[in-house]
């Protein structure tokens, strides 16, 4: 396997992560690097984590077109007398794509402390601006609400 995971081979794993290929079918491949290798280095450099981000974000759009696909075909080309086990199947391939949509968010992946909540506070904020975390750190008593969810809040 490559051991070596440089910016052409990483835009190379994200085209197909955005195909909604997984990781692990990716770097099976004799021209790729071990899936360690990507997650480690996604870890470590920002803009190899932006990539992947967006590459795991357009992913599950593309499952989620699948799954939409699944479950709009049609039963007509199917023997009668395995019609049922035709939707089963569907059932559990609509299931398992929908979990894994669920799943595929990659901010847990750094565990960095600007991609986590701060001080246990939910902020909701409206604004009429494309930025709307700017908007809520230039002005946040007009365009955020920040609910308290530790102790004593009523």
């Amino acid at each position: 396997m490559a051991g070596k995971l440089n910016k052409k081979k990483m835009l190379a794993i994200c085209d197909e992560l955005a195909d909604g290929r997984s990781l692990n079918s990716i770097c099976k491949r004799d021209d790729m690097p071990h899936r360690v290798t990507v997650l480690q280095a996604v870890q470590r450099d920002d803009e190899l984590y932006e990539m992947y981000a967006r590459a795991r974000a357009i992913g599950a759009e593309t499952l989620a077109d699948e799954i939409h696909d699944v479950s709009r075909q049609g039963l007509e080309s199917v023997d009668k007398q395995l019609a049922n086990a035709e939707v089963q199947r569907r059932r559990l391939q609509v299931d398992s794509l929908k979990w894994t949509y669920a799943r595929q968010q990659p901010r847990g992946l750094r565990n960095k402390a600007e991609d986590t909540a701060q001080n246990n506070q939910i902020v909701l904020s409206w604004s009429k601006t494309a930025d709307d975390v700017t908007a809520r750190q230039a002005d946040e008593d007009d365009t955020a609400t920040v609910i308290n969810l530790v102790g004593g809040a009523s």
